[in-house]
């Protein structure tokens, strides 16, 4: 039998938390890719802190759509 927690060290106000793949490297910078009106739109992040599965991050309110593979060209 196999079981699994995540451990709570540290609170982080205002932090958003997104999947690890959700978070990319554009010209050195940290930045998601957010669906508004039909297209994913490349928006810059802080990042505050992360482990392999999820990051915690600024810039982007809770509940906003990420893309979780880096778009098509035609719709950055």
């Amino acid at each position: 039998m196999n079981s699994g927690a995540d451990l709570i060290e540290t609170r982080i106000p205002d932090a958003v938390s997104i999947p690890a793949k959700a978070l990319f490297t554009i010209a050195g910078k940290p930045a998601v890719y957010v669906k508004g009106n039909g297209q994913y739109v490349k928006t810059p992040v802080q990042v505050r802190a992360k482990n392999p599965d999820e990051v915690a991050v600024e810039g982007i309110p809770g509940g906003t759509v990420v893309a979780l593979t880096e778009p098509p060209v035609e719709a950055k």
